[in-house]
């Protein structure tokens, strides 16, 4: 149990954290008036279209040693192949890449339309005032985007702590318990190891952890609509 509930916390402070970050760092970025706009947009959305299983099962074509692509790729130029899901650390790291991959659409999605109903003349009136790049965004796109943001972080969190169907996929909770979560914890102890009272203890605290989330996500939102 505390294994699995310590590799949940770190998956989630990791995935939660670099999600947030690259999401908006994403929808900055597609806010600017560049070529090809659109087509970025729906680049970035379209995994969030594929279910989870599918994403597990191609990105695990990816990574296997044998025969994965990647490691295909290394051999090609050279370098010697890598176990990228057979090694803790490898496959830690890949299971939140993975996850960062195929989720980062959806709230980047929600971060671009918390940017555009920004209004442009608080822009202008900056930019006549001498405000950089910078000053811009610290001062205007930040503070107004807080709540936006506050919602994608919790549903991120919410999303984060339930995570199951793709590392099941990806690497089964393995190599070892390297990677295994809270609810595969919980669906092992019920189907596996029928230790039915356990896993009801487990799915209680993971329970109150998500009531907690889901109240956090409400009281955001009705922060949100009072402002």
């Amino acid at each position: 149990f505390w294994r699995a509930a310590g590799n949940t916390v770190v998956f989630v402070v990791l995935q939660v954290g670099f999600m947030v970050l690259f999401s908006l760092i994403t929808a900055l970025a597609l806010n600017r008036e560049i070529r090809g706009r659109g087509f970025f947009r729906a680049m970035f959305f379209y995994p969030v279209l594929l279910s989870p299983v599918v994403v597990a099962l191609i990105w695990r074509w990816i990574l296997q040693e044998k025969y994965g692509l990647l490691n295909a790729f290394l051999a090609a130029i050279g370098l010697d192949k890598v176990g990228w899901l057979n090694e803790a650390s490898w496959a830690t790291f890949w299971v939140i890449a993975v996850s960062i991959w195929a989720q980062m659409g959806f709230f980047t999605l929600i971060l671009l339309a918390g940017l555009q109903s920004i209004s442009k003349e608080v822009y202008e009136a900056s930019s006549m005032d001498g405000a950089n790049a910078w000053q811009s965004f610290s001062s205007i796109t930040w503070p107004l985007l807080m709540p936006t943001t506050t919602v994608v972080l919790i549903l991120a969190l919410i999303r984060a702590v339930q995570v199951f169907d793709q590392v099941f996929v990806l690497t089964g909770g393995g190599p070892g318990t390297a990677t295994m979560y809270m609810v595969q914890y919980i669906y092992r102890s019920a189907f596996e190891y029928r230790n039915f009272g356990i896993a009801s203890a487990a799915s209680l605290v993971m329970a109150v952890v998500l009531l907690i989330l889901t109240l956090g996500q409400l009281a955001s939102s009705r922060k949100q609509e009072a402002a």
